[in-house]
């Protein structure tokens, strides 16, 4: 066996292996982030949307500072220092806000359907950026996951929340399109920042950025009379938030999307409320019916459709580069 062909099992080995631990971090992720939704919702009466994701990103930064210190803002050029603080306020605060406000106007099962087009709008915004193209075995994927997500959403009985009227539907729309495309946007414009500086650094960077956005709106929605209604159950779903839901969570969501394609990564999105579903069947007594268990196997289906076969091969590239991919 000559020494080329030895090299490119090698790579082939890496490859596999980096994008096996990409996926994991994100099911993970994905697990935390379906199970603050639940923790959100325990909390959220507490006080208001603004002031719990300020609470949760200044607590989350809080965290990772005091566990990574200067290791979490190394030196980095000043160009990619404003491009991760912008990307940091689109994510960490337009994203929360715009999610928040949109359940005022629209039932939470029609705001859950359009956030679950993420995958699909990052698959997109991937391929015009030319960091991946379109196959038919990923979108197949993609549009089977959502269907998962359809047949198992109507069965939550979470419309009854809803404040607007009708007649205001399409500002709920506008503002849930608004947290779409945020995510989306993060989802893509970030890996290249995360492939030439550590996920960590990237993570924190915008963390703080989105945390001191949201700081204002916080404070004048009356900050500190509204964390002094939180009960002692509700600030443990705020440092479930912070930690889990916060620190840990988004930081294994920047790992893999530094060590796999964006659209790989967004599909694990499905299991965000799929996640959800289980915890309230779980521990809210809210009954497991045939709709959920179909979702959930359409879900699993998808996510498989739409990650399996070749990998993205890890060569060195140019810092300025998008990971090379084959399809």
């Amino acid at each position: 066996m000559d020494r080329r062909h030895q090299s490119t099992i090698t790579v082939e080995s890496t490859a596999a292996a980096s994008s096996r631990q990409a996926a994991l971090a994100a099911t993970v992720a994905s697990v935390f982030f379906g199970a603050s939704v639940v923790a959100t919702r325990f909390v959220v009466p507490q006080t208001t949307p603004v002031i719990l994701a300020f609470l949760r990103y200044a607590i989350a930064c809080g965290c990772v500072i005091a566990v990574a210190g200067r290791r979490a803002f190394p030196a980095m050029p000043r160009r990619d220092r404003i491009q991760v603080a912008l990307l940091g306020v689109l994510f960490f605060a337009i994203f929360p806000w715009s999610f928040s406000a949109s359940l005022t106007y629209l039932p939470a099962t029609h705001v859950a359907l359009v956030v679950a087009t993420n995958p699909l709008v990052t698959m997109a915004l991937s391929a015009l950026r030319g960091v991946e193209r379109i196959s038919t075995r990923r979108l197949a994927g993609q549009l089977m996951a959502f269907a998962g997500l359809a047949i198992a959403l109507p069965a939550l009985n979470t419309d009854h929340g809803m404040a607007g009227g009708s007649e205001e539907a399409w500002k709920g729309y506008l503002l849930v399109s608004i947290t779409v495309l945020c995510g989306s946007t993060y989802n893509v414009l970030s890996r290249p920042l995360l492939l030439r500086h550590p996920s960590l650094a990237v993570t924190s960077l915008s963390m703080v950025a989105g945390t001191l956005a949201l700081a204002p709106l916080a404070i004048a929605q009356g900050l500190p009379a509204h964390t002094a209604t939180i009960t002692a159950s509700g600030w443990m779903a705020v440092l479930f938030l912070a930690t889990f839901g916060g620190a840990v969570g988004f930081g294994l969501w920047s790992f893999a999307l530094r060590h796999s394609t964006p659209s790989r990564v967004a599909v694990f999105l499905a299991i965000n409320p799929m996640t959800a579903i289980a915890l309230g069947v779980l521990l809210l007594d809210e009954p497991f019916t045939v709709r959920l268990l179909l979702g959930l196997v359409a879900v699993t289906i998808g996510i498989q459709l739409a990650t399996r076969g070749p990998r993205p091969t890890a060569v060195a590239h140019a810092p300025d580069a998008p990971v090379p991919h084959r399809q």
